[in-house]
């Protein structure tokens, strides 16, 4: 086994999008599956930023009963389930989400940082649009959380299983955001790609982590073959350098056509920084052993990891 494909067995990724979908997907939730289990990964959480994919995650689930991937479903909040809507959390998280997303492409940031020069996202497949789609934040005009993002909050902290996840909120939410989960009691936080549209600096980032946050950083942008490829592996082995490790998650993030399937990507991202510094044992952490710790399925990787 090659040493690449070793570390990647066992990946655990917390960010992964599959067709249908309204934009235009490299692969479909079933060939994802198969990816999944021919690479050897652990699990997969479905995200897409129109609907829920907690029914699709469970369907599959009981049609791939004799899979060992575990396909885990989430919520994105963002204006086509009602944006910051607590009443949607309840019901995804009843139904069995695993992770809750802050909006995404509906979050007032997105709309600025889609404007950027050298940003580019894929274009909606659909009509012309006829409902408006307000830009969303979780601070108000008095700077302080919104009473619908307090609301989604006190959900979470009553559901201490399951993941919130930051989105595209900028700088100032994202911080807004982590410190008055570490106060309510919201367990488990990731902060989706802090050096991508969130640009924060390295000191938000320690200081997320020690209030209990993780970071997640994305093979999608940083593969020199992707669309979307901005930040280059250098500058990210850099940044792991200077986090704390245990709070480090590194996801996949691909789905968008032509960015390259989950095995090739990932295996392609792991290899770039290894040649950038970053030890094998530091890449098993942050691709298995921490998300499978943020997923709260610890127990199950290390019986999986003791099997092999």
């Amino acid at each position: 086994m090659s040493r690449i494909k070793a570390i990647l067995k066992g990946f655990v990724d917390t960010h992964v999008h599959a067709g249908p979908t309204l934009t235009v997907r490299e692969f479909n939730v079933w060939q994802l599956a198969a990816e999944a289990e021919k690479g050897g990964f652990s699990a997969i959480v479905l995200k897409d930023h129109f609907i829920p994919t907690v029914p699709v995650a469970r369907v599959m689930k009981e049609k791939l009963g004799h899979t060992v991937v575990k396909i885990f479903g989430s919520l994105v909040l963002n204006n086509s389930v009602g944006g910051l809507n607590p009443k949607a959390v309840e019901i995804a998280i009843g139904f069995g989400a695993k992770m809750i997303w802050m909006p995404t492409i509906s979050a007032a940031n997105h709309r600025r940082m889609h404007r950027a020069p050298g940003i580019k996202f894929p274009a909606v497949i659909t009509k012309k649009e006829t409902v408006a789609d307000a830009p969303l934040e979780v601070i108000g005009a008095d700077g302080a959380l919104t009473p619908e993002t307090e609301d989604v909050l006190n959900v979470l902290a009553d559901h201490p299983d399951v993941v919130l996840a930051t989105g595209h909120l900028g700088r100032a939410e994202v911080d807004a955001l982590v410190r008055r989960c570490a106060q309510v009691g919201v367990k488990r936080v990731l902060v989706t790609h802090p050096h991508f549209l969130v640009d924060a600096s390295v000191e938000d980032m320690q200081t997320w982590q020690s209030l209990g946050a993780y970071m997640e950083f994305t093979a999608v942008i940083s593969l020199p073959s992707s669309p979307i490829y901005c930040r280059p592996v250098e500058d990210l082995a850099g940044l792991i350098k200077s986090l704390d490790v245990e709070k480090i998650v590194l996801s996949s993030d691909l789905g968008l056509k032509n960015a390259g399937w989950p095995i090739e990507g990932m295996s392609a991202f792991l290899e770039l920084l290894g040649e950038a510094g970053v030890g094998d044992e530091d890449l098993k952490k942050m691709i298995a052993t921490n998300p499978a710790q943020l997923l709260d399925m610890k127990d199950e990787i290390a019986d999986e990891d003791d099997s092999r």
